[in-house]
This record gives structure tokens, C-alpha cells and sequence, in this order.
């Protein structure tokens, strides 16, 4: 069944969690169950028919990655409802709907001492952030999210059923799990089947100061990463801060410099880098210590709710370190447009499973981000690109798929290889291209 603008379930499909755009297709579909999905393609079919005209499907669980045109020439595919989690502690695995969240998955792992390979946002649906490569805190033991896909059940252009695998029978879905993997993926997706992790010892923590520490806070953190244990990852950011919580006053309306630590093993591993850097200046904020799967979530302040932002984002190469206090003072200017500017650290991540993307392509990961409540678009974009000789040194030339806030494209998402291959199993797996296309294959939409 399709619902109209007049619906309630047409009004809270087209609230993205990325507010920057607005939605407004001709109808949506809710799938609710697998079964929805090829009763939602004919009835797209018959709306073509009355209609006159074709139109585009686009799928949507959180709406996390929203940026691309959704409007009158499309059909919005709201996968939200497909939010089932099963965890066999045995396997280690959970079967996980397309549209369940990494909160609701964690929160049931957890209790078997296992994690998912998470992002930053518990709120991020796992198809998504998973097809799209997926770097979360555990990065540095575990490697990509993409890397613990097992499988995935979908539905290809036909409306025919199929399961996406290593060992699957039919060359189409052998080749349709290496896209899943990093490429965006293929078709719709409606479960998954995902590796989970021990967690035997899970620390982490934000730490925050005071801005006019910046220079020293990148020195001790550039020395600190040389004695950072296997398993921690970090990243390390400057913000501009909102007058809002869970901020502490003394930083609304200033600079100031972040810290995030995690680390699945143990206090240890990051020891010295929190002893150097403390040492520098006492923070205004350390929650570092023993925490759970909610608590992690909460040490990159992603904002809870929906909110308007416009990022970019690069990996980088090991020479990083050496451009960091460049990069740190440039994204510290007043009158910058950004409200954080970071750098994730993910050397030595270990590569899984075969996939499109599922091995980091760079050691560090630079990211920033404007809001549309502070800056105007345009501004925003400027301030973007005037970043880019900060970094542009230690340009790997490969952007991580999924931290392009607001963009219908993620340019140089995939190596051009890469990109090839996984267009071509797009147009097996969709010859009428009636399914729109991750942003990672779909070029065409750049201006």
C-alpha cells in the first residue's frame, strides 16, 4: 500500500535525521514486513501506469545519509518498521532487519558480552552505515563494519527474492555481498546477517578543554599515538561549541578541543596517550572508564535528535600526525562556518571477509561539518573547501562513504575500479534501474 502527503505515515517518513533537505516524493511506501517489498513494487507499477510516468525508488530506514532529491518523480521505500534483532550468542552472529538500529542491536548484545562493529550515532540504521564500509570505535581490532557482513536477504529489480553470499549458488548474489560490502550495496535490502565481537573490557570516554591548550593538546596526542595499545581507537577534534547540553557552560560560545577514546580490551592500551595529554591541561570534561554499549555511543556528541548538517570528509594518510596542528588551527579560526572538524585515528585495522571496501585506505580519517542552524549553505561549502589545503597533503585520494553529510554524492567514495565493478552489479541486479543507486555508485547527480 502507498501513502499519500495527506497520511501520517507519509509525514514521518519524510523527516530524515539529516534535516538539510527536504523530502517530497509522490508517495511512500511502508515496509513493514519482507513480504511488503514486492507488493510495494507493483503497486509503484500501477502508480507509474495512472500516472503516465516512471518513477524512481528510494529506500530509507533512518535517513541518516539524506542529501540526494527525493520529489515528485520518486517512490520512498521506508524500511524503518524492518527492525527485528536476533543475537545467537553461540555463532556470535545477529539477523538484523534493514532497518534496526545500531542501539537496538548493541543493546541485545551486549547482554552476551558482544558488540556490532557500531559507528559514532546509536540512532544510524546497520544497512546503511554497514553497506557503506562502517568505522566505528572497535575499528582498530576489528577492522570495517563492511567486513563483518555475512550475508544479506533482498529483493533485485524483478521483485525477486535473493539471498547475497559468499557461497551462494548464483554468480549475481556471489557478486552482490562483495557491493554490500563498502559499495553501498544492491537493490533492497531487507535483513542481515552480521558478525558480532567479544567485548571483554570495554573503556572509553570524551574528554574536553579549553581551546587555547590547542597546540599543545596535538602535540602530546601526536606522541601519544605511538605508544596507543592495537585495540584503541581515537579521535581527536576541535568544535565550536553550542550554547546547548550536555556541554558545560564554561565552553558554550567557545573553541574547544575533544577527545574520544575507546578501547574493548582495557584500560591500558590508552593509558599513556590520556596521561600525556592530561598533563597538558586538566580537562574540563573526562568521563574515561568502564562503559556499555550506550555509553560508548555518547563520547563523539553526535547530536540526539534530527538535525540540518553539511560534512565532508577524507581518509588520510600516515603523514597525518605531521599536519595535524595545520589542520586543528585552520578549523579553530573564529569565524569559521564549522562546528567540529576531526581526526580519526584507524591504523592497522585488519581487513574480515572480501569486499568492495573493507579495508581502511588510509591510517586517519579527516571529518568536518557545518550546521544549517549556524551557517547558511553557501557559507558552509566555502568553509569546506577552504579546509581542503590543510589536509591535502595527506590526501589518499578515497573519501569513507558514509560521513558526506547532505550530499546526493560521496565523490571518490570508490577507487575507479571499484566503481566500475559495482555499477555492473548493479545493472545485473537492477537492469531497468528502477531502484535508485547508493550515492556511492551514482555519480550522476553531482552539479
Amino acid at each position: 500500500m502507498l501513502f499519500n502527503d495527506s497520511s501520517a505515515e507519509y509525514s514521518s517518513a519524510v523527516r530524515p535525521h539529516n534535516s538539510a533537505s527536504t523530502q517530497r516524493p509522490a508517495a511512500v511506501a511502508r515496509i513493514g514486513t519482507p513480504a511488503d517489498i514486492a507488493a510495494a513494487l507493483d503497486d509503484v507499477a500501477a502508480l507509474e501506469r495512472s500516472l503516465g510516468r516512471r518513477l524512481e525508488i528510494v529506500i530509507q530506514a533512518t535517513g541518516h545519509g539524506a542529501g540526494a532529491a527525493v520529489d515528485e518523480n520518486t517512490v520512498l521505500f521506508d524500511t524503518a518498521s524492518l527492525a527485528d534483532v536476533v543475537v545467537d550468542p553461540v555463532s556470535r552472529v545477529a539477523t538484523v532487519g534493514a532497518g534496526a538500529t545500531w542501539g537496538a542491536v548493541n543493546a541485545e548484545a551486549e547482554k552476551h558480552g558482544l558488540l556490532g562493529l557500531a559507528g559514532s550515532a546509536p540512532s544510524v540504521s546497520v544497512s546503511g552505515y554497514t553497506f557503506a564500509g562502517g568505522i566505528g570505535w572497535l575499528v582498530r581490532r576489528d577492522g570495517l563494519a563492511s567486513g563483518s557482513l555475512r550475508r544479506v536477504h533482498y529483493v533485485d529489480g524483478r521483485g525477486e527474492y535473493r539471498i547475497a553470499a559468499d557461497d551462494a549458488a548464483d554468480q549475481v548474489d556471489r557478486d552482490a555481498i562483495w557491493a554490500f560490502r563498502g559499495a553501498g550495496g544492491v537493490g533492497i535490502a531487507h535483513t542481515l546477517e552480521i558478525d558480532l565481537v567479544p567485548v571483554p573490557d570495554l573503556h572509553a570516554g570524551l574528554l574536553l578543554w579549553h581551546g587555547s591548550a590547542l597546540t599543545e593538546l596535538i602535540s602530546a596526542w601526536r606522541s601519544g599515538l605511538q605508544q596507543l595499545g592495537p585495540s584503541v581507537s581515537t579521535s581527536i577534534a576541535v568544535m565550536h561549541v553550542p550554547p546547548v547540553p550536555p556541554f558545560p557552560e564554561e565552553l558554550h560560545g567557545q573553541v574547544a578541543v575533544h577527545l574520544a577514546v575507546a578501547d574493548p580490551d582495557g584500560p591500558d592500551g590508552a593509558a599513556a596517550l590520556l596521561d600525556a595529554m592530561r598533563a597538558v591541561a586538566t580537562p574540563v570534561v573526562d568521563d574515561w572508564g568502564p562503559k556499555d554499549s550506550a555509553g560508548l555511543a555518547r563520547i563523539h556528541l553526535d547530536p540526539p535528535g534530527a538535525s540540518p548538517g553539511v560534512g565532508d570528509a577524507r581518509w588520510l594518510d600516515d603523514s597525518t600526525p605531521d599536519a595535524a596542528e595545520r589542520i586543528m588551527t585552520a578549523a579553530a579560526t573564529g569565524d569559521s562556518p564549522l562546528v567540529m572538524v576531526e581526526l580519526r585515528h584507524t591504523a592497522g585495522a585488519p581487513t574480515r571477509r572480501p569486499g568492495a571496501v573493507v579495508t581502511p585506505p588510509g591510517s586517519f580519517i579527516y571529518h568536518a561539518v557545518g550546521s544549517l542552524v549556524v551557517a547558511d549553505r553557501a557559507r558552509i561549502d566555502a568553509g569546506l573547501a577552504a579546509m581542503h589545503a590543510a589536509w591535502a597533503d595527506a590526501d589518499t585520494g578515497v573519501a569513507p562513504g558514509s560521513w558526506f553529510e547532505a550530499a546526493a554524492t560521496a565523490p571518490s567514495a570508490l577507487r575507479p575500479d571499484v566503481l566500475e565493478l559495482a555499477r555492473e552489479v548493479a545493472d545485473r541486479v537492477d537492469p531497468e534501474r528502477r531502484i535508485r543507486r547508493s550515492r556511492l555508485l551514482d555519480l550522476v547527480r553531482e552539479g
